[in-house]
């Protein structure tokens, strides 16, 4: 419109067609921001959809096929603190592997039992149990799972330290189990992490749960096992073993 055509319109009709302008830029508006929320939408229905789609094929697949369920109404965890008696394990000046064993199991239960897990244990004092023993206790319990505790050694090397956690070979669950206690349990005590790996183990071949074996460090090293003997070291054991536990659980 030029300036000659602007002037020959009256007060009247430059409100009406200034309205109509204002009218049609609100339209573009709510047209564009009406664009956007259908986009928006449409992004979001997007995600959900995959999400959806990745908890399907986890779960179709056998995601959390490596948790252990429990058998009863309240999981129920044995736990086998090694050697007892005569049988010391092995020693290291005060750090003796039976004491060392027996703590950390003694200081997990309790952990464990305030989550609200029923909690076995092989041997609650100084008594010498055989192999068959052990094996026979864990199966009677009807356990859901079992963690058994000794404290590794090298007659060669004394320069080894740090944890390691064994499983039991051709079972999923049990790697599960060492890989999630291995992890918490370096994690907490900050001992060198030597992974886990298949163990030829009685208490591991002959029980009827998935059963894992850790040893939290090397009694033949002198700082290993001054801090084996140490409370408060024994306390980061226990809460790693602990974690690694729970985070093996099926709790659905």
């Amino acid at each position: 419109m030029d300036t000659n055509e602007k002037q020959r319109l009256t007060p009247e009709q430059r409100r009406r067609k200034m309205e109509i302008k204002k009218r049609k830029q609100r339209e573009l508006k709510r047209r564009k921001r009406k664009k956007k929320i259908l986009i928006g939408v449409g992004i979001a229905a997007g995600v959900l959809v995959l999400a959806l789609a990745i908890y399907l094929i986890i779960t179709l697949l056998g995601g959390g096929s490596h948790e252990i369920a429990a058998k009863g109404e309240t999981f129920v965890i044995a736990l086998d603190p090694g050697h007892g008696g005569e049988d010391t394990g092995m020693t290291n000046g005060e750090a003796v592997e039976k004491e060392i064993d027996l703590k950390i199991c003694s200081k997990l239960k309790i952990m464990l039992e305030s989550q609200g897990y029923q909690v076995v244990l092989t041997r609650e004092d100084d008594t010498r149990l055989s192999k068959e023993e052990r094996v026979s206790l864990a199966n009677e319990s009807d356990a859901d799972l079992l963690v058994s505790v000794h404290c590794n050694y090298s007659e060669s090397d004394d320069s080894l330290s740090g944890a390691v956690s064994c499983y039991q070979e051709g079972s999923s669950q049990s790697q599960a189990l060492a890989e999630n206690i291995q992890s918490h349990l370096i994690s907490e005590s900050g001992a060198s992490d030597h992974g886990t790996a298949a163990g030829s183990y009685s208490i591991l071949n002959d029980t009827e749960m998935p059963a894992v074996l850790i040893q939290p460090g090397y009694l033949s090293n002198e700082s290993d096992a001054s801090s084996l003997a140490d409370d408060s070291y024994q306390n980061d054991v226990a809460k790693g073993i602990a974690y690694g536990i729970i985070a093996s659980l099926d709790r659905r």
